[in-house]
């Protein structure tokens, strides 16, 4: 029957068209560590030194951060069940193509489109949950769909490393493979997404949601000084963030004498650790909330709490300990999420 039947029957199957979302945005967090975790084998192919990797890293985020405007445009205008299914089917393809890369440039080439593609994922999911899910009831939906960025992580260092370890199928290098399997883990999911989702008939959403909403220039948006300290708190926090996403591998690899079976035992421990953070921040700003606090007091107690397990990495450089450096970058994830 599908989600789209489910769905119609009531809030069980609007669950499921969350969970269905948050697997999609779990590919994504997947996608995006494929080149992190599989660096130590492409360079036996192309040379990557550190400048290199920055380079890939920010032509994925240049792409990236500009979609999250071009994705909700796009979903403005096709709808969110074309929009999704295009938005994936480009990401996965960009994902695969990484695998046919004979040189550095055609690896960026694979990062600018793969960063095309994944922008639009979190606009088409807010998009769909929009569609399917009362205000009152959004977080939650939401928060489910983002603990998919935390599955995505977790799951990244074993199947990679167990791609790397068993691929070398058809006479190609294993690190093809990675990209391959887990684009194709992508297109999938979009047949999935394409043969079950419909938008809701029964006013799932809003009684108002098929009434156009006055439009909102981002000049009035920004002259709000709230709307400016989220952006500056995201312009400060999401550096710290992706620059462990895409460095902890390295780091492990080369600084700690990590091997496949150590990135696949312990290599996915911080970043489950980020999405127990996302969980509990969430819960200690509600906690003091009922507890009486304001909103004000209740939002920067809980990111101030949240910002102080992040200058603790500061000490990974100097120990030499694994457990000790997994157990700081774990604080660190759990901080920052």
């Amino acid at each position: 029957m599908g989600f789209a039947g489910e769905a119609g029957k009531g809030p069980q199957g609007r669950w499921l068209i969350a969970a269905m979302i948050a697997a999609a945005i779990a590919i994504s967090y997947l996608d995006r560590q494929t080149l992190p975790w599989a660096i130590k084998f492409i360079e036996a192919d192309i040379p990557i030194g550190n400048q290199t990797k920055a380079f890939l890293d920010s032509a994925f985020l240049a792409t990236y951060g500009l979609m999250y405007l071009g994705g909700g445009w796009l979903l403005d205008r096709i709808g969110t069940r074309r929009g999704f299914l295009v938005i994936m089917t480009f990401w996965s393809l960009a994902c695969a193509s990484h695998g046919l890369a004979g040189g550095v440039l055609a690896l960026a080439l694979s990062r600018l489109l793969l960063g095309v593609g994944e922008g639009g994922g979190f606009p088409a999911a807010t998009r769909a949950i929009a569609e399917w899910f009362r205000p009152q009831d959004r977080a939650a939906a939401m928060g489910l769909v983002n603990a998919g960025t935390a599955v995505g992580a977790v799951v990244a260092p074993p199947l990679i490393a167990l791609i790397l370890a068993q691929g070398g199928w058809l006479g190609l290098a294993s690190w093809r493979w990675v990209f391959f399997v887990t684009g194709g883990l992508g297109l999938l999911w979009a047949l999935w997404w394409f043969a079950t989702y419909h938008v809701p008939a029964d006013g799932a959403a809003e009684p108002t949601a098929g009434q156009a909403n006055p439009k909102i220039a981002i000049g009035t948006l920004l002259a709000r000084r709230e709307v400016r300290a989220t952006v500056g708190a995201k312009f400060l926090s999401d550096g710290a963030w992706y620059f462990y996403l895409f460095w902890l591998p390295k780091y492990l690899f080369e600084a700690h004498g990590f091997d496949l079976k150590l990135a696949a035992t312990i290599g996915w421990i911080p970043y489950a650790a980020s999405g127990v953070g996302s969980l509990c921040g969430g819960w200690l700003s509600s906690a003091l909330l009922r507890g009486g606090r304001s909103v004000n007091a209740a939002r920067k107690i809980a990111l101030g709490l949240s910002a102080a397990c992040m200058p603790w990495v500061m000490l990974a450089p100097a120990t030499g300990s694994v457990a000790a450096v997994i157990a700081i970058f774990s604080l660190a994830f759990f901080g920052q999420q």
